[in-house]
């Protein structure tokens, strides 16, 4: 196992991943519909008990208040304002639930903007372990989080990225994602009443392995190579460095269904999609070449680089570890700029709708 520090697969805190994580943000749209249609038909509870809609891997929250907002709105459609609603927000110990709180208390898109009887919830531990009772969750969302690895099972020579990996790195990330991904759904199907529904959009790749960001990858990795070069870096911990991912194909998404592992959950529409890379969009149509590597590389930030810093030696100061964010970032920003189209990424998303039977 690839020895990591607590901040592998936290994001950047302080409100930062919720202003640089467009490109999850737009995946989202893909199983909005999806998820609206799910609350529209979930049982409802008993009379007094609320029902409860879980958002597994909520990060900082912005990804969230729409699908919250959206389903909040086809429940009580349904049921009225009388049916109280419980959110909970689901993520691993180290989340910044506390830009998550604010804000729900400060956005005019948040979903407890001017509604009654729905309260909001954190949960801080993994969605690879149990996080409700049996049958309490009528309603459930995950968005941009199953690519994430309950651990990195390896580092991988020469690189952060597990695709570049040889092959035995690349099967030791495959095993541990079909171990993670059978033990969410056995989860789930445990927390979700009878009746309930889960909306899941991960990130994916096409049956090739191929999750569309390899070039960005790449140019991450040379980054980090030269701060390694320069002395900002030691060479231990870039030997220790990994993005704790792993996207998994169509294939290893569906393997699960119609076997003890995914407990008895039935699987409803399915499906691979693209996401349109916006901030190449935008380069070429306004041919600003600073934004769009700025764009990328506090992207990158957001989501990945507290993975990797987790890696340096305890000694470092918080200076060091400032210093050290900050050259990768410039790094990242110059050669992008470089070779930008190689930065482009075309995230593939799998989207899964399931039923709990009863």
């Amino acid at each position: 196992m690839a020895t990591m520090g607590d901040g592998a697969g936290v994001m950047a805190r302080g409100g930062f991943y919720n202003a640089h994580s467009q490109p999850q943000h737009s995946a989202a749209e893909f199983g909005l519909a999806l998820f609206e249609q799910a609350a529209a038909s979930v049982p409802l509870p008993a009379a007094g008990e609320p029902l409860v809609i879980a958002d597994y891997g909520a990060a900082q929250g912005r990804n969230s208040l729409g699908p919250m907002r959206a389903a909040i709105a086809a429940i009580r459609t349904r049921a009225g304002g009388a049916l109280p609603i419980s959110v909970v927000h689901t993520d691993i110990p180290g989340n910044d639930f506390s830009a998550l709180f604010t804000l729900l208390a400060t956005s005019p898109q948040s979903y407890l903007a001017g509604a009654a009887d729905v309260c909001a919830y954190a949960a801080g531990r993994s969605f690879y372990q149990r996080l409700f009772a049996p049958a309490q969750v009528g309603l459930g969302w995950s968005a941009i989080a199953v690519h994430w690895l309950s651990a990195a099972p390896a580092t991988v020579p020469g690189h952060i990225w597990a695709p570049r990996g040889n092959p035995d790195v690349q099967a030791a990330f495959a095993r541990r994602s079909a171990e993670d991904w059978a033990a969410f759904l056995g989860h789930r199907a445990a927390e979700l009443c009878p009746g309930g529904r889960l909306v899941v959009i991960g990130g994916a790749a096409d049956e090739q392995g191929q999750s569309g960001a390899d070039g960005l990858m790449d140019l991450a990795n040379a980054a980090l190579a030269s701060l390694v070069e320069h002395g900002l870096l030691r060479p231990d911990e870039r030997a220790r460095m990994v993005v704790p991912t792993w996207n998994r194909r169509p294939v290893d998404f569906l393997a699960p269904f119609g076997t003890p592992q995914a407990a008895g959950l039935a699987l409803g529409a399915r499906g691979l999609h693209v996401l349109p890379d916006q901030f190449w969009a935008a380069y070429q149509a306004n041919g600003d070449l600073a934004q769009y590597a700025r764009s990328y590389a506090e992207f990158f930030d957001a989501a990945f680089a507290p993975s990797l810093l987790s890696a340096l030696d305890p000694d470092r100061t918080a200076p060091d570890r400032t210093a050290i964010a900050a050259g990768l970032d410039e790094a990242l920003r110059k050669l992008i700029e470089a070779s930008p189209q190689q930065a482009s990424c075309q995230w593939h998303v799998m989207v899964l709708e399931m039923t709990k039977p009863g």
